[in-house]
């Protein structure tokens, strides 16, 4: 019999959180454009609330969150808005059998580089989500399968950038995993990728064989891989050629010590272009973050994102040549606890995006700001 959601531990006495924010900052690039450039001061307000709960069975978090921006002096509109719904449950069916559901829906103003294929430059407001849907079945003790299905879609509300780079994406991913070790798990993965576009000449399809490890070294290291090879095609209607090369990721979580962590991720493979005439290109990928905890109230966080992109797959009617695109970003910030309700924060953000044979994509962007977080 089902276990009811009266049962206890779902409703905790505290099961709901919540948090306000106030930033003030300047932006020395608003359009993300390499001439030009318009700078501003900027007041940025947020909040959210947290929901967190449970039973032996089941396990479930839950967020909503939402902000404005002001800019001063930007021409044009001044305010940005956005807005997120995050969602993550897992219920224990049988022994056996585990279901799972995660959802991260965002209405956007500002370009994200940690969203594969998303746009990498500043293209107004755009919604994206990332929801997927899975079941991991234990066949023996050491033999288990997992199956995801992954919905992505990302729409833009400038229909003009929508009706050639908004799309639908969606993966389904079967795999089969054998512990080696007791820290050990081999993996066996296939992945399809379908990529739907509201204009249909570049839509395109991808396939994955993949090979892999999950590794725990301790309960405060952990590293998961995936190497294999890639093979896409498109449309007719394109006259970009199939693709057939290597992909492969890597995710490293290292705890090495109190308030402290460093978290590693890299990943190969095409994406979805993000720019207008072209289906695809290959990426590289590299994230870097850390956060290191000098004291219980005092905290310093460093992250890195650099990507490398070979465009190289454009319609061969535009007469357009192919190229690279190297994107840094690199952001350092600190935070200090003054009591359990309020956290102090600072923090500075630096992207520069390189694209020598195109130079519209070419910009630097400087972002600074300090703020209050509040926690109750």
């Amino acid at each position: 019999m089902s276990e009811s959601l009266e049962s206890p531990g779902v409703f905790e006495e505290k099961p709901f959180s919540f948090s306000l924010a106030v930033r003030e900052g300047y932006d020395d690039n608003l359009f993300t454009t390499e001439t030009n450039r318009y700078g501003s001061f900027y007041t940025n307000f947020a909040g959210g609330v947290d929901y967190e709960a449970g039973t032996p069975r089941l396990s479930l978090t839950a967020s909503l969150t939402g902000g404005v921006t002001y800019y001063y002096t930007r021409p044009g509109n001044q305010f940005d808005y956005t807005g997120a719904v995050m969602l993550e449950a897992a219920y224990e069916l049988s022994p056996r059998l585990t279901l799972t559901l995660s959802t991260n829906t965002a209405y956007l103003a500002q370009p994200d580089l940690t969203i594969a294929g998303g746009t990498n430059r500043q293209n107004g407001d755009y919604f994206y989500s990332a929801t997927t849907v899975g079941g991991a079945y234990q066949w023996t003790e050491k033999f288990s399968t997992e199956t995801t299905y992954t919905l992505t879609p990302l729409v833009y509300v400038e229909s003009a950038l929508n009706n050639s780079q908004g799309r639908i994406d969606q993966t389904a991913s079967q795999s089969f995993n054998w512990l080696v070790l007791p820290t050990t798990t081999a993996v066996l993965e296939y992945r399809a990728n379908a990529a739907l576009y509201f204009s249909p000449s570049s839509n395109n399809f991808g396939q994955y064989f993949l090979l892999g490890v999950d590794q725990i070294f301790n309960p405060k290291f952990k590293a998961l891989a995936r190497a294999g090879v890639e093979y896409r095609t498109y449309t007719s209607t394109n006259d970009n050629p199939d693709y057939f090369g290597p992909a492969g990721e890597l995710a490293v979580v290292y705890d090495y010590k109190k308030f402290s962590n460093l978290s590693l991720n890299l990943r190969y493979s095409t994406e979805q272009s993000g720019i207008q005439g072209s289906a695809t290109r290959q990426t590289f990928r590299i994230g870097l973050n850390a956060v290191h905890g000098f004291t219980p109230k005092l905290s310093l966080n460093a992250g890195l994102n650099y990507l490398n992109n070979y465009y190289n797959e454009f319609d061969r009617g535009e007469n357009l040549t192919n190229f690279y695109e190297n994107i840094l970003e690199f952001a350092l910030g600190a935070n200090f606890k003054l009591n359990d309700n309020f956290v102090f924060q600072g923090g500075f953000a630096r992207t520069v995006d390189m694209a020598p044979a195109s130079a519209e994509l070419s910009y630097q962007r400087n972002v600074y700001f300090v703020g209050l977080n509040s926690n109750f």
